[in-house]
């Protein structure tokens, strides 16, 4: 029982892992309530995730809220930039698509692989900020670049991190139903898948940025 039960059981560490996933959800959900702040709170997530996923010490609120604090103005600033462009990019295809010319489905995926391209590079710009990367215009081109290499990668992505949108089209009643699942994983989850596939290969690019944390800790 003690093997089962025990700190280092694989089930105590799931659960500890789905807890944490929890506090990372409610924490995202509060930070982006002034809208214009949801890309810090990504960002703190998408940290936290790296994290957890590079086994860099247990999660806690206060770790969120001060990546939160660090990143709010840079990642505030390119998350409310993006998100005006690829609502922008996002209604012209619509147009493009339900339109009458004839070179509607063309113009619909010009615009949304424009579309993707854009989203790569703003999780780009999150990433590198939340594995402690000070911002620099240097980091819009290699998002660029990498959005590009990495096209049929950033699609996953973005299909995952734009899947919590679906509750938009969930009636009433099932949303209520569903609601702690809503408040408690709804984002942290997909987050998590994401920032996995993610760190794939960024740390292959950046290898000295995903240790960085781990040969901090071992000097102190």
């Amino acid at each position: 029982m003690k093997k089962i039960f025990g700190p280092d059981s694989g089930l105590f560490r799931f659960l500890q892992m789905l807890m944490n996933l929890a506090v990372m959800n409610i924490l995202f959900l509060l930070t982006s309530i002034p809208i214009v702040t949801t890309g810090a709170a990504y960002t703190a997530l998408l940290s936290c995730v790296f994290d957890l996923l590079l086994e860099e010490g247990k999660f806690s609120a206060r770790f969120f809220l001060k990546k939160f604090g660090e990143v709010w103005k840079p990642a505030s600033l390119i998350g409310t930039a993006s998100l005006i462009v690829l609502a922008v990019l996002g209604h012209h295809a619509a147009l493009f698509f339900f339109s009458d010319s004839s070179v509607r489905l063309l113009g619909a995926g010009l615009y949304i692989a424009f579309f993707i391209w854009v989203f790569g590079l703003m999780m780009y710009q999150f990433a590198m900020l939340a594995r402690g990367r000070a911002w620099k215009k240097e980091m819009l081109r290699d998002g660029a670049l990498l959005a590009l290499a990495k096209f049929p990668v950033y699609i996953a992505v973005l299909l995952l991190t734009a899947s919590p949108l679906t509750i938009a089209m969930m009636p009433a009643s099932s949303l209520i139903s569903m609601l702690p699942i809503v408040l408690l994983f709804w984002v942290s989850c997909p987050a998590m898948a994401g920032g996995w596939m993610m760190r794939r290969f960024l740390e292959k690019i950046y290898p000295e940025l995903f240790r960085k944390k781990d040969l901090e800790e071992q000097k102190l």
